[in-house]
């Protein structure tokens, strides 16, 4: 864990970096809330992720206090929270987190979804594969167009996982294998789209 950083303080400054410029008022409030509900210390760090022309550095995992509780005052910025949450140590929290994002993906939020595709719980595969549109598939696309290292860091660690938890599934009926492949081919959409 040597390229990992203790953050003992997270405001809500910090946690408003994981989203666009053009989002900061909604996402300073989210990130304020969050920050307040968070325990003291914990491991974490940030990664990159390229929206549009900015770039905005997500929290790897952020652990909540399980006895804070969050007042959110508006719905633009309950989805800011949910998008925060996604990144709770607690796969329970990050799931019904993730059902909240999907009824509507944005390019802020896309980052968010996208990552949990590299993840372990099966049942936030299998959420995502089923609320995954078309138009879904548009901005997720656009995002790994921006993204490839990190799309292809996602694409390793869904292998992963596969091995060490579910090898009792036949590769080709995987869900998160299944994923990787409707991402990949709306990437390749949007990569033409936007060669033309």
């Amino acid at each position: 864990m040597s390229n990992q950083t203790m953050l003992t303080e997270i405001d809500g400054q910090m946690l408003a970096e994981a989203f666009p410029a053009e989002c900061l008022p909604a996402a300073v409030i989210a990130g304020t809330e969050v920050a307040q509900r968070l325990m003291l210390r914990q491991w974490t760090d940030r990664f990159a992720v390229h929206i549009g022309f900015q770039s905005v550095l997500i929290p790897s995992r952020l652990n909540f206090s399980p006895d804070q509780l969050i007042m959110i005052e508006t719905e633009e910025v309950r989805r800011f929270v949910r998008a925060l949450e996604t990144r709770s140590n607690d796969g329970f929290e990050r799931q019904r987190a993730a059902r909240d994002l999907l009824t509507t993906i944005e390019p802020w939020s896309a980052p968010f979804i996208l990552s949990l595709v590299g993840e372990y719980v099966i049942e936030i595969l299998e959420d995502i594969a089923a609320a995954i549109t078309s138009e879904n598939e548009r901005i997720l696309g656009t995002l790994i167009t921006q993204n490839e290292a990190y799309w292809n860091t996602i694409k390793r660690r869904v292998a992963s996982y596969w091995n060490v938890y579910y090898r009792s599934y036949p590769r080709a009926t995987y869900v998160g294998f299944e994923l990787v492949d409707r991402l990949e081919a709306a990437a390749f959409v949007c990569a033409e789209t936007l060669s033309k």
